[in-house]
């Protein structure tokens, strides 16, 4: 069991060897092919307007953007406020899904709204929406499913006085319902409240609680696509617009002066011990780098037994999967183990040897010859069976060697 582990070791690692450059390319590309993924631009979030999947918003950007409306995305409150600073006029999407801005935030969008920007507010939380928007909106019950499984329909109804709600005419898409006075797509009346809806109607702009109409996979379905266009400033006629996407973060939720850096509470020292040990790290690679003096040759009495030294020749030709060169190796040993059997002389020719190999054996010419004069051999398994058919041939020439000279005898 110990010769076959150490076999099976030697082999992996003289596979290795052989094959270490594919082996280190192969985990090169692998960790680029990762890197390359991991730093694609391309959107896989839900409600994303580069997601193609069934939950992303890829056609609803695609029509936004042929009815002349600017998108500019931002997923922090700041570049949020950069964009409104610099986009006044423009429609401001509130894309909440498990975060909700912090109150700076939702007071300036309060503003931009009262100045005359538009602000929608979408999320599939009626809670947030009612975090954000105060006692105007609650949280109602959920879109009731019929027996397939499928959101039930509802038309806009008498209350809706929003010109998408009035567009689009239906909806049927799965999600949650807002109470408020006044809305668009009602879906009946909780147990406590007033009525329940699915786009609401506040102070601070409407609020939607069914995102997933706007999806690749409801888009098309009902008026879902007018609702969307409406309610997102993409309105004919009125030239080009521009969209500000807002999705808050977890640094929105809490304040950003609530997040600070691990090294603001680093001690004041950690910074000047850090310098030191860096030079004295670059001291101490030198210091062990520099030549202690020119190097000493001293004849020393070696003696290496010949057959590890012929051990060690066939690991490097193994290592170096150089079989043809190992098959030369055998075939000149054999050439001359065979010379000295037949009795040719110290030093006979190739030619010469094959052909009294081949008398000895009874003229089998052809396959002796291809034996000792043109080995083909590629591989180490060809090395293996070709080192198997010497020693049978120079065994035959020595058994029928015998045999004549007991018959001269």
């Amino acid at each position: 069991m110990t010769a076959t582990a150490v076999s099976s070791s030697a082999a992996a690692a003289s596979a290795f060897s052989r094959w270490q450059f594919w082996i280190v390319l192969l985990a090169v590309g692998a960790f680029a092919a990762i890197a390359a993924q991991l730093l694609a631009a391309e959107d896989t979030e839900v409600y994303g307007l580069g997601n193609t999947d069934l939950d992303g918003y890829a056609a609803l950007a695609q029509v936004l953007q042929d009815e002349g409306v600017r998108i500019h995305r931002a997923t922090s409150a700041e570049a949020a406020a950069e964009l409104v600073e610099g986009h006044p006029q423009a429609q401001v999407a509130v894309l909440m899904r498990g975060f909700q801005p912090d109150e700076q935030t939702l007071d300036r969008l309060r503003e931009h709204h009262h100045d005359g920007g538009q602000v929608l507010w979408i999320s599939d939380d009626p809670q947030l929406l009612s975090a954000a928007l105060g006692p105007q909106v609650g949280a109602g019950p959920q879109i009731p499913a019929g027996p397939a499984g499928t959101a039930e329909p509802t038309e806009a109804g008498d209350q809706c006085r929003l010109e998408a709600g009035l567009a689009g005419e239906s909806l049927q898409a799965p999600g949650a319902t807002l109470t408020a006075e006044r809305g668009c797509f009602p879906y009946g009346s909780p147990d406590s409240g007033g009525p329940a809806y699915a786009l609401a109607e506040t102070s601070y702009g409407p609020a939607f609680s069914a995102p997933s109409a706007f999806t690749n996979q409801h888009i098309a379905s009902q008026g879902h696509a007018a609702v969307a266009l409406g309610l997102l400033g993409a309105h004919p006629g009125s030239g080009p617009t521009d969209l500000i996407w807002y999705t808050p973060s977890g640094a929105d939720a809490t304040g950003i002066q609530q997040w600070d850096s691990p090294w603001d509470h680093l001690p004041g020292w950690v910074w000047p011990v850090t310098a030191w040990l860096l030079i004295c790290g670059l001291i101490a690679m030198v210091v062990a780098g520099r030549r202690r003096g020119p190097v000493v040759s001293e004849p020393l009495p070696v003696s290496v037994p010949a057959h590890e030294t012929a051990y060690g020749r066939g690991r490097l030709y193994q290592r170096a999967d150089a079989a043809a060169e190992a098959a030369r190796i055998l075939r000149s040993a054999h050439l001359l183990r065979i010379s000295r059997l037949l009795r040719l002389g110290p030093r006979p020719a190739a030619d010469l040897v094959a052909e009294a190999a081949a008398a000895q054996l009874g003229g089998d010419d052809e396959r002796v010859r291809s034996l000792l004069l043109d080995p083909q051999v590629r591989t180490s398994r060809q090395l293996s069976a070709y080192a198997q058919q010497l020693a049978q041939l120079e065994d035959d020439l020595r058994e029928t060697t015998r045999m004549r000279r007991r018959r001269h005898r």
